[in-house]
């Protein structure tokens, strides 16, 4: 049967996976952003923040780590042997520093297995005293000074010791507690600890004058730290540590001068109020939630201080790409090599699959004449003959290929055209941008324009399939209105009426037993070539007028200009996408951490 503290450890393991998840999420999308300075310190803090979830992930059924952290003597071992009951756990003392070591106050030598693993046998010891017992569920643990003149060997060890720590008491003297250099030492870790995680304690307090203690150290202390910290510090007290051993030794001139104590508020705190198997759970699920929390903020605190210029160069870009766009548009619309013969294919295609009835047939002929035309009309141009000749019996026997065939060199020309047009006005709009871009935190890089530039066969088949799209769109909107019901009875009825009444002539003559001549037939066929080719005639004169090349053409050129207002980007540059990526990551930690 399982412990309270292992079942409460496997419900806590589904939400560390989803806190690391989160970080995962936000460190691959770091990778994507090369350009933005601020993602490779951010990269590198999610990275820190995964490795030191999964040690608490892998110590989620060990002991609490509660770590007592202090400049040179502000009473830091003196603290830990007054909440361990003895006078001599960790060395005291006026030479410094008394402490060179991790010194791990518990009842048992394997809960300190970990430390001892990670810092080395000779940096660890194990204290015990018969308090020790008491604490089933917490590790209590002294550390070298932050400022001593061992500083830089024992700082190596404190920056451990905190990492694998789920609870801070940090020490402050009360003869000088705005210590600058343990505040600063400190800052960095904070932000991964919150509420009661998190606890700061101004020790020898029986020193000062009680009235000057309350009213003006204690609320100038917490304010100096507020604004020094990133975590706000929910719990801060006042004691005098030296009280509560056996044999305070006090000196003749510096006996305290009141009995305002919170010791017995922290020793509650730590042998009662935290050493439960659920708390212990808990602390450290809300610990890994803390790291990725300051992770998150810390990207918002990027973003924040570069969103003005950020947003106002993904601004500029869409102005500036749209301006390039209608300037593209412009540049085709206008381009000499003037094709209108493939339009008119187009057109009487979309109309030969609409259109049924004698009329019907007289379009199809029609199309397919056009598209021979079209084949003859390349020998004449310069080339290969044969392959010339190729093309044009392949025209004639591919139908629903023709329009390629027909109007690949006019397109081609157009979007060469548009192309052109297109670099040199976003060449014109970039120098501005890219100073926007660098103020925002990209790297200098992104003032090369050839780095914003599309690639040429990109954006040839972006714009080259914008501007089929809207072709076909206004061929088959026009062809629709030429194909009502209404237009397919008015001229297929002069033609279907000739039929009808030669027809019934010829029968009625042919039951009276008066047979029709020859050249009755032969007029008869004259009559229904002329009525047919007159009707598509006057239709060809209603498609020049409605749906003409000429027409098509300039109202698919005005659909273009109205796409560039619905357009997102007609190429995604680099640039672009890391703009993107950045606005849609502040979306992403708002929506982790509100």
């Amino acid at each position: 049967m399982i412990s309270n503290r292992q079942a409460a450890a496997l419900k806590a393991f589904g939400g560390i996976e989803s806190i690391k998840n989160d970080l995962s999420i936000l460190e691959t999308a770091l990778g994507d952003l090369p350009l933005w300075l601020p993602a490779a310190a951010l990269k590198k803090q999610c990275a820190e923040a995964l490795r030191m979830i999964d040690g608490i992930s892998q110590r989620l059924e060990r002991k609490l780590v509660v770590t007592i952290v202090g400049p040179c003597g502000a009473g830091k071992s003196t603290l830990l042997n007054a909440l361990a009951g003895t006078d001599d756990l960790s060395a005291t003392g006026h030479q410094r520093p008394t402490t060179d070591h991790i010194i791990v106050f518990s009842a048992d030598d394997q809960d300190a297995r970990q430390l001892v693993e990670a810092l080395g046998r000779q940096s660890v010891e194990v204290a015990s005293s018969p308090a020790a017992a008491a604490l089933e569920h917490v590790l209590l643990i002294d550390t070298p000074d932050t400022d001593s003149t061992a500083y830089q060997a024992h700082a190596p060890l404190v920056r451990e010791t905190i990492a694998r720590s789920d609870m801070l008491i940090c020490v402050f003297d009360s003869e000088n507690p705005k210590r600058r250099d343990h505040v600063d030492f400190l800052s960095p870790f904070i932000g991964r600890f919150n509420g009661q995680s998190l606890v700061a304690v101004i020790n020898k307090c029986d020193r000062q004058d009680e009235a000057e203690l309350k009213n003006r150290i204690l609320p100038d202390f917490a304010e100096y730290i507020r604004t020094a910290w990133p975590t706000p510090v929910d719990r801060l007290l006042c004691l005098s540590a030296r009280r509560h051993l056996q044999n305070s030794r006090w000196d003749e001139t510096a006996a305290p001068k009141h009995d305002f104590d919170q010791f017995e508020e922290l020793r509650q705190l730590i042998f009662e109020d935290i050493n439960r198997a659920g708390y212990v759970v808990d602390r450290r699920l809300e610990n890994a939630a803390s790291l990725r929390d300051f992770v998150f903020q810390e990207m918002r605190r990027q973003i924040s201080v570069h969103r003005p210029h950020l947003e106002t160069a993904a601004q500029q870009i869409r102005e500036a790409e749209k301006k390039s766009f209608l300037a593209a548009v412009a540049a085709m619309k206008n381009d000499d090599s003037q094709h209108f013969f493939g339009v008119d294919l187009m057109v009487y295609q979309q109309l030969t699959q609409r259109w049924v009835g004698p009329m019907g047939w007289m379009i199809a002929i029609w199309a397919r004449l056009m598209i021979f035309g079209s084949g003859v009309a390349a020998l004449f141009r310069f080339g290969r003959p044969v392959r010339q000749v190729m093309g044009m019996v392949s025209a004639w026997r591919n139908l629903k290929q023709s329009k390629s065939s027909v109007d690949e060199a006019a397109e081609g020309q157009r979007v060469d055209a548009g192309l052109r047009t297109y670099q040199l006005s976003t060449m014109g709009n970039w120098p501005d941008i890219a100073e926007l871009l660098v103020a925002g935190g990209f790297d200098a890089a992104v003032r090369q324009v050839s780095d914003v530039l599309p690639a040429e066969n990109t954006f040839s088949e972006k714009l080259a399939g914008i501007w089929t799209d809207v072709l076909q769109s206004e061929i088959e909107r026009l062809s629709g209105r030429l194909s009502g019901g209404g237009l397919q009875i008015l001229f297929n009825l002069p033609v279907v009426g000739v039929l009808g009444y030669i027809g019934w002539i010829t029968v009625r003559r042919f039951f009276l037993a008066s047979y029709l001549t020859g050249g009755f037939f032969l007029h008869a066929l004259w009559v229904i070539a002329i009525v047919l080719l007159l009707s598509f005639f006057i239709f060809q004169l209603c498609v020049r007028l409605t749906a003409g090349a000429e027409r098509v053409t300039a109202r698919a050129f005005e659909k273009m200009k109205h796409r560039a207002d619905q357009l997102a980007t007609v190429t995604a540059t680099p640039v672009q996408v890391q703009l993107e990526t950045i606005a849609g990551l502040e979306t992403f930690v708002s929506t982790r951490t509100d």
